[in-house]
């Protein structure tokens, strides 16, 4: 705790125990992030049950995953966190369409 804190920082104790937890602040909450963290969550969730109602183990790694939104920002949300939906559904790629009628 105590490397890189200069001496008279606040958060220098002596333990980790002795520390304060901060007050929570309602304005360091991004809305945005908030939301395309609940978006890659449920595209887990779903990709997951998917996987398992298909008998797809998790040990062999998918192609393709194909994620279908209409909404332009979604879909640049789902580019940010790429690498995390690609690592939880053991995929090599992930296809983003904005054509729902095309699934539909």
């Amino acid at each position: 705790m105590k490397n890189g804190l200069s001496a008279d920082d606040v958060n220098n104790a002596e333990s980790i125990h002795f520390t304060q937890i901060p007050t929570f602040d309602p304005i360091l909450i991004n809305e945005a992030t908030e939301q395309t963290v609940k978006r890659m969550q449920n595209v887990i969730e779903t990709g997951r049950l998917i996987r398992d109602n298909k008998h797809i183990s998790m040990k062999y790694p998918m192609m393709t995953v194909c994620l279908v939104d209409a909404d332009t920002a979604v879909l640049k949300g789902y580019e940010l966190v790429e690498k995390y939906i690609k690592e939880e559904l053991n995929c090599l790629e992930i296809q983003l369409k904005h054509n729902e009628d095309d699934f539909v």
